[in-house]
């Protein structure tokens, strides 16, 4: 009886196991980076919108700039008219939203003037959905080349949204901040 033939001569299978169970330790990190990677580009390629300029910096509008100059609550008994097909203005905003005041100012800077019309201005919220405009103090406009436009837009919008950005024409964003945010509740 030998014992070449019973016993392993040399250590190969032994290393073979041992290369075997040091690369299935990489696979589960490996699957996971890969997987954290994939999630983190889908987020950076989802975002086709740019941020909104901040509250009171300027963005770019067909023809000149629009700025937000302030965001202020407005007041739950006071009513305002109406503008647009079947947007009431008067009475009291519905439960979980409540109405801001938002001051758009535009300049014309271009030789085309600025067209303003309240209706191709809304607020949009993270997370989709838009509001209206319920009412403006200047419905419709055209500014020739250096006039500006100072005009007050009336929105309903929810209590606990989290991010609210102004959308106007050809997709001039300006962000509304959150300081006119209720929370919910009573102030």
């Amino acid at each position: 009886m030998t014992s070449s033939a019973t016993l392993p001569t040399s250590g190969a299978p032994a290393l073979a196991r041992t290369a075997g169970s040091g690369s299935r330790r990489w696979v589960v990190p490996a699957v996971f980076l890969l997987g954290l990677l994939g999630v983190l580009g889908a987020a950076v390629l989802g975002q086709d919108e740019e941020p909104g300029a901040p509250l009171g910096a300027v963005a770019t509008v067909p023809g000149g700039l629009a700025r937000v100059n302030g965001v202020l609550p407005e007041e739950p008994e006071t009513g305002a008219p109406a503008i647009g097909d079947g947007i009431t203005g008067d009475g009291a905003a519905e439960d979980g939203t409540h109405r801001v005041r938002v001051l758009l100012e535009l300049t014309a800077l271009e030789p085309d003037g600025v067209d303003f019309d309240a209706a191709d201005w809304e607020v949009e919220r993270l997370g989709g959905g838009s509001s209206r405009a319920v009412h403006a103090s200047v419905p419709e406009r055209a500014l020739v080349q250096g006039e500006a436009l100072r005009t007050e837009l009336l929105f309903e919008v929810p209590d606990r949204a989290l991010e609210l950005t102004l959308e106007g024409p050809r997709g001039a964003r300006l962000s509304l901040g959150t300081d006119h945010h209720r929370g919910g509740g009573p102030r």
